[in-house]
């Protein structure tokens, strides 16, 4: 099963694309931690999309196509932003860095993105930003303690 959807690229639009994503992973008979971590994916991409890439004021599109796939749903994010790479790994700040106070801000939600997927990969197709990516359908195994 896939669905394809086209929404504004202005904030509030994202309860659109909640309801939307809800709806599918519902459908396909997705647990529900992979349904918040699809949404969670889903708020980061846009959210940078609409911030970063269109800038306040703007409000271009946003394509989405959601697809069932085993071991999870595939996710194809495309806008037509300036072309911008979110899957390159780049210093994040991190927990026990010195200086992470004095850090700029960002880095994280797209550090999440990469740790929440179990494929991702980059393109810039016809004027468009394209993230492919797949959202696992079983929870991350927990990460040991010390």
């Amino acid at each position: 099963m896939r669905t394809v959807g086209t929404f504004r690229g202005r904030l509030p639009a994202f309860a659109e694309v909640r309801a939307w994503a809800e709806a599918f992973g519902a459908a396909v008979g997705a647990e529900r931690s992979a349904i918040l971590r699809l949404v969670l994916v889903l708020e980061e991409l846009f959210t940078n999309t609409v911030m970063h890439g269109y800038g306040a004021g703007a409000d271009g599109p946003v394509w989405v196509m959601l697809a069932s796939r085993d071991g999870g749903i595939e996710v194809t994010y495309e806008d037509a932003a300036p072309p911008f790479d979110p899957l390159i790994e780049g210093p994040s700040p991190g927990v026990d860095q010195p200086g992470r106070d004095q850090a700029p801000p960002g880095g994280l939600g797209l550090a999440l993105v990469r740790g929440l997927t179990a494929s991702a990969r980059y393109a810039r197709v016809d004027g468009r930003n394209r993230v492919t990516l797949t959202v696992p359908s079983e929870d991350p195994p927990s990460p040991r303690s010390g």
